[in-house]
């Protein structure tokens, strides 16, 4: 029994059946988070050096750690929340992410927030301020207007509304880390949006992971100031014309729109790589579907990138 072999293979299936079901979007894992972790491979290289190779009790014990290593890694992997490599580097170092604004007027709490339904509601305006943290939306809420929580309890959340008139009302939505030892473990901030509501969204993520679903919503107007962030977005239909920009520094962006939803984009993005999903026509500095010129309901992408993989796909 060749034991070098045997683990070797069992540490590139490994890998390759993570990536796989990755790519697939089966899982979530987090492959910055495990890097911690590497002397693990040096322990696990002594035990290979101490025990006796020509034994079959010592190619047991081998084969045992490597699977026992690679099962505790595949646990940290699947269970630690994804964070661009930016932010991990930033932590490592010290540095402070979050910042107290002294100016900053917001009270923070850990319980959940939330905009009761006002049926006078006819439009809104959401402004999310958020670093340090995953940015996800799973559900939607027809019993109130807005609701947004964090599942850490050294994450906290601040929010401040004021109503533009009587049928529209503007959101603010904050996030900070309680101390300097904060854990990023188990750190979600989760947000339901009304669907019956016309939405104008601005996100502005730093160095964050955020995958947002807003296809149930109607959404007239989308703005997205991103930092080292790695952005999943699924729009739904748009409307008569549904204006999104996009301003991305080191980022990985996929941006998921409906088959046969028109859309044009305008990009200023020279060091990024950008790829589009569908028939689309390069012309006069953009990019367009061919569809777009006739359809009366479409989406007018502006996207503006630093470093930046972006990729507009259709479902």
């Amino acid at each position: 029994m060749n034991t070098q072999r045997i683990t070797t293979g069992i540490t590139i299936l490994f890998i390759g059946i993570v990536l796989l079901l990755s790519q697939l979007n089966s899982i979530s894992f987090n492959w910055v988070g495990i890097f911690r972790y590497w002397p693990l491979f040096i322990v696990l290289a002594g035990i290979r050096m101490l025990v006796p190779k020509d034994q079959q009790i010592g190619q047991f014990i081998a084969i045992g750690a490597t699977v026992i290593i690679l099962g505790f890694l595949t646990y940290i992997g699947l269970s630690t929340p994804k964070e661009p490599l930016l932010t991990q580097l930033l932590k490592n170092k010290g540095v402070q992410i979050d910042m107290d604004d002294p100016n900053d007027k917001t009270n923070y709490t850990t319980q959940k927030l939330q905009i009761p339904l006002d049926d006078k509601i006819k439009s809104a305006t959401l402004s999310v301020d958020l670093g340090a943290t995953s940015l996800k939306n799973d559900s939607i809420t027809t019993s109130s207007i807005f609701t947004a929580y964090n599942t850490s309890s050294d994450y906290l959340l601040g929010m401040t509304t004021h109503g533009e008139s009587p049928d529209k009302i503007n959101i603010n939505l904050k996030g900070k880390v309680k101390d300097k030892d904060f854990n990023s473990k188990n750190n979600n901030t989760y947000i339901a949006l009304n669907p019956n509501i016309l939405w104008k969204l601005n996100f502005d993520i730093g160095a964050i992971d955020a995958k947002l679903d807003l296809s149930p919503y109607k959404i007239e107007v989308l703005d997205i100031d991103a930092g080292a962030t790695s952005l999943k977005l699924k729009l739904g239909q748009p409307l008569a014309t549904t204006k999104i920009s996009m301003d991305a520094g080191a980022s990985s962006i996929e941006i998921a729109i409906p088959k046969n939803a028109a859309c044009r984009i305008t990009s200023d993005n020279a060091l990024s790589s950008t790829s589009y999903e569908g028939d689309f026509l390069k012309t006069d500095g953009m990019v367009k579907s061919t569809n777009y010129d006739a359809a009366t309901e479409k989406f007018d992408f502006d996207i503006n990138g630093g470093i930046a993989s972006i990729k507009i796909r259709r479902y």
